[in-house]
């Protein structure tokens, strides 16, 4: 479409209700990635020296108050919403390492990769429909539009956080020994397919063999490369879609949920061939089929 057709079929958006410079709009936006960042490796060291599942019951809670009150944050002021959006990220940034400590006590060994593209595919699910309720939302008629996406994205889905946070409370437990109801042969799968004694104190980390591994910085280009999209993909993506290609912010929001459908179906397919890859015996046989299957996830991403 050329630029003609676009402006005539979207005219320009209205202003909104904060009168927020672009500066201001990009601290408020990466305020949230920032207090995720700097969590990341002290969440995996609490959830392993007081639980994992109290780190991640409480990243969830500071995460979804911070959702409820960033309302009354943006009425008070954009500073207050800066820190309102900190601390959701470092209410965030704790359920990835936890999760991680939980699975390692949970998911046997060869249905690892599998039931954790189940847990990550969640976030693709939740940008998806998020991205389009709101641009359906902010273009309705309901309480004048875009405050009924305010009210569905804070309110709602902070109360679904709290929600959420009272069933990890009731129904996760920490470890299968640690589980009442748990049957005495499931726990014994579990356990007999482990890479290890979860309950014995860890070795010292291989620093060195680490930080000189191939497959190490392949995943951690991969992850970052796969970090860089989404982060553009969810802040600046659907502005550069209303700002300077002018489209109306209900296409926006379906345009802009596309790439997460795609995401859905890659973290799926990621996880069936990992888990293949480990049914079929290309995992612990040697340094090169690890390679290999390391090749393939960094593929994928």
């Amino acid at each position: 479409m050329s630029d003609e057709s676009k402006i005539s079929i979207a005219p320009l958006s209205e202003e909104g209700e904060f009168d927020w410079s672009p500066e201001i709009q990009g601290y408020i936006l990466s305020a949230g990635f920032l207090g995720y960042f700097v969590t990341q490796i002290p969440g995996g060291l609490l959830s392993q020296a007081y639980g994992a599942k109290n780190v991640f019951l409480g990243g969830v809670l500071l995460a979804s108050l911070a959702h409820l009150l960033s309302p009354f944050a943006a009425w008070g002021s954009c500073y207050l919403m800066i820190l309102i959006q900190f601390l959701r990220g470092i209410g965030q940034g704790f359920h990835s390492p936890a999760n991680s400590v939980i699975a390692a006590k949970w998911f046997p060994r060869h249905e690892r990769g599998f039931l954790n593209s189940l847990i990550f595919s969640g976030g693709g699910v939740g940008s998806f429909i998020t991205s389009v309720t709101s641009g359906a939302l902010c273009s309705s008629n309901l309480f004048g539009g875009w405050p009924s996406a305010k009210l569905y994205s804070s309110f709602f889905i902070g109360g679904l956080g709290l929600v959420f946070s009272l069933c990890i409370h009731l129904f996760l437990y920490e470890s299968p020994k640690d589980h009442p109801r748990i049957g005495m042969e499931e726990l014994k799968y579990i356990l007999e397919n482990q890479e290890s004694d979860l309950s014995q104190k860890p070795p010292p980390t291989p620093w060195k063999e680490m930080l000189t591994s191939v497959p190490v910085y392949m995943m951690t280009y991969s992850v970052f490369s796969h970090f860089w999209t989404t982060t553009h993909q969810m802040s600046e993506h659907p502005t550069f879609l209303g700002n300077i290609l002018h489209f109306p912010i209900k296409e926006n929001g379906i345009l802009n949920s596309i790439p997460f459908g795609f995401q859905i179906i890659l973290i799926f397919l990621g996880g069936w061939i990992s888990k293949w890859l480990n049914t079929h015996g290309y995992v612990g046989v040697d340094k090169l089929e690890k390679d290999v299957q390391c090749f393939i996830l960094w593929g994928i991403h």
